[in-house]
């Protein structure tokens, strides 16, 4: 509807944290990142802004995954 959501659930951000470490073990000094920061720089300056993006997802910044609190586990609530 035109109005892009972070809509995951607190298992899908646990999940997803969890690969995204279990990943970045086996494959050390990758880049993290989403859809949206693979878009084009339209504007040359070396930084792909918002209004650059060709999608919006994911609707979470990818590359703080690892910076933000662990979301608790459900699976032990």
């Amino acid at each position: 509807r035109g109005r892009p959501a972070d809509t995951r659930t607190d298992f899908q951000k646990h999940s997803l944290r969890v690969l995204v470490m279990l990943l970045l073990r086996d494959y050390p000094g990758s880049r993290l990142c989403g859809h949206r920061d693979l878009s084009p720089d339209l504007n040359g300056n070396g930084e792909i802004e918002p209004e650059e993006w060709v999608k919006v997802c994911p609707c979470f910044d990818a590359a703080s995954i690892l910076q933000e609190p662990s979301p608790p586990n459900p699976a032990s609530l």
